[in-house]
Order: C-alpha cells, then structure tokens, then sequence
C-alpha cells in the first residue's frame, strides 16, 4: 500500500481537483462551484511587505519533550536552542527581548504550561507597533480537538500541546489566532515555525501558497476530504475493485455537496481572518493530515521540520520565502513523507528574501 501511494499520490493529488470537478459538474449539470478554487483571474494579487522589520525584534520559544511520559519525544529542546542561537545570530534578536519555555529540568525557563503558553503569545504581541519583527517557534506535539464552533470545515481544531494539556486542555487554533494574528496592526511583522503535527493551518491562516509562489486559497476549502476520496478511488482502480473505487468516488462527490461546519460560524471566521492588515508568515513541519517527524539526525534528536528550515538558512540566508519552501521540501523529500507549508494573514509576494 504504501508503494502505491508513493508511485501514484503525486498524480493523484495532481487530478484530484480536476475529477471532483468533472464528478461534480456531471451531478449537478454544471452549476456548482468547488468551493475554495479560485482561477488565476480570481485569485488576488499579491502585495509588497508593510512591514521592514526596522523596529524591535521579539521571539518566544516552546520546547516540550514530555519527560518521562508516554508521550515523550526527544529533539523539541534541541531544536529551540537551534533556531534561538541562529535567529539571534543572523537576524539581531537580544536574549532580554526572548522568552523560552522548555520542560528541561533545571533550566531555568518557565514551564510551558497552557497557562505559561499563552501568557508568552499575549507578551510577544503586547505594545507591537509598525517596524516590529515578531517570531514564534513551537515544536513540540500537535493535534486535533472536535470543532465546537462551527468554523472549521473538516470540523476538526488543529491544536498544540502543552506539557498539561491532559490536565488543562490542548491549545486550539482559533485562541492561537486570536491571541497571535488578530491585535497586530499594519507595518509588523510576525513569523512563526510549527514544528509538530497537524500544523498545517496552526494558526488559521487563509492563504496558502504552492512551491512555485502561487495562492492555494484554504480558508473556504472542503477539499480536503473529497482528496482523501478520490486518492482512495485511484488507490482501489489501480487495485482493480472498481466497485469500491466507485463507492470512494461517489463518498467525494458527497463531501463535496455537504459543506462541512456551520456555514454562519465559517463565514464569520473566514472575515475574521482576512481581516489582518499585518505581515503573519507561518512555516509548518506538516500538512494538517499529516504527522511532523521527532528524528535523529548527525547523532543529534530534532525536529525534521527545524533541521531542514535551519539546514536551508544555514546555505543560503538570502533565498527567497518561496524557495526557502522548495528547499525545504527538498531536505525532507525521501527521507519523511511529511510537506512542509507556507501559509501568510493576506495574499504577500513571497518572491522577495525571507528576512526577520
């Protein structure tokens, strides 16, 4: 099965939205419209950056190993003292303007508790004005949580975990995004690194954008079930059991016609969050259907995902965000079967260098 999908996910994924199409436009005799596919001459222009990164430079680190734990990993702590040295090196931040929280005995940092989390979100974004350069960098596990809003789609929360989440809850996208994106004004800059699972839409970003810089719009998408769908059609084709590629294409068109979440609650959100007149980047280590992987790598526990951003920068710091992306995937490819993404608060030309 999983040669399968490796000789044919790509093209699968490829066609995808071109077979829901064609199911959808054979169904309802060409009147509906994917939801969340826009043509080259809908999709908005990208703008300029407002923000120059001229200002004060605040970051906050999370690093959770869960010692001792069955949920234990090994590289979160690694990767914050990574990315924390280099980003103070390359791009000027000042150890007074940081704040880590990591679960490492005796390290002096504060716990990342839920409570300590998102005490450290409200203080990078406190007092933030035009100029400002802002970084987040969470690794550590992530998740789902049943929506209970009605604003997700696939009606699913992606989520992190602090190191009491079973006691106190995991930390869901939509706090995240409140607490994060929505208080920046124009002229500052947030970027964030989600090193975990799920993170994909972390931080409930609208725009998403492909290797090569193009927009793919998320924030209206209920793609994402009817893919699954149709790759598991192929999947039985290629199989020969057409009867169940039928039943798995029949369960697309499905998806497809029954929107997920609650269309009042989605419409307020999607608002919401195209309403940010800020510069908010997010690198994630995964798709949110995907899992980010705790690897070992030159005898040293990290996250893949920060290993690869660090690994590129380290190459070449000049590159622009897009093919800061590309090179990314490019470490990865081959060796974890997780896609690392790029999702912006508006539609940004991301063919300029990635700077902070």
């Amino acid at each position: 099965m999983d040669a399968l999908k490796a000789a044919f996910g790509k093209q699968l994924e490829k066609q995808a939205n071109k077979v829901i199409g064609d199911v959808l436009g054979k169904v309802t005799g060409g009147n509906v419209k994917m939801p969340g596919a826009l043509s080259e001459e809908e999709a908005p222009a990208p703008v300029p950056f407002s923000s120059d990164c001229s200002g004060r430079k605040k970051a906050v680190f999370v690093g959770i190993n869960y010692f001792k734990t069955k949920a234990e990993l090994h590289g979160c702590i690694n990767d914050v003292k990574n990315v924390q040295a280099f980003i103070m090196e390359q791009y000027g931040f000042s150890r007074e303007n940081i704040k880590v929280l990591t679960d490492e005995p005796a390290s002096g940092n504060e716990p990342p508790t839920r409570t300590n989390i998102l005490d450290a979100l409200r203080w990078l974004v406190e007092g933030a004005t035009a100029g400002d350069s802002l970084f987040f960098h969470y690794s550590g596990h992530g998740g789902t949580a049943r929506d209970l809003d009605g604003d997700e789609v696939d009606n699913f929360d992606e989520t992190i975990l602090p190191v009491d989440f079973e006691a106190a809850g995991q930390i869901l996208d939509d706090e995240i995004h409140a607490i994060l994106v929505a208080p920046l004004p124009a002229g500052v800059r947030l970027t964030s690194v989600f090193d975990s699972c799920h993170s994909g839409s972390a931080m409930d970003l609208p725009w998403s954008y492909k290797v090569d810089g193009s927009l793919d719009v998320v924030i209206i998408d209920n793609r994402k079930a009817a893919i699954e769908a149709v790759f598991n059609a192929g999947v039985a084709y290629f199989k020969g059991d057409k009867q169940r590629a039928m039943g798995h294409g029949m369960e697309a068109v499905k998806h497809m016609l029954t929107p997920g979440g609650n269309e009042e609650a989605r419409k307020k959100a999607e608002k919401e969050r195209t309403n940010t007149d800020a510069d908010v980047i997010q690198f994630s280590g995964c798709r949110d259907d995907q899992t980010s992987a705790d690897a070992k790598i030159d005898g040293q526990p990290t996250g893949a995902a920060s290993y690869a951003l660090l690994t590129c920068l380290r190459e070449n710091s000049k590159q622009t965000y897009t093919d800061l992306l590309q090179s990314m995937r490019k470490v990865l490819e081959g060796k974890y079967t997780q896609i690392p993404q790029l999702s912006t608060a508006h539609p940004i030309d991301l063919k300029v260098a990635f700077t902070m």
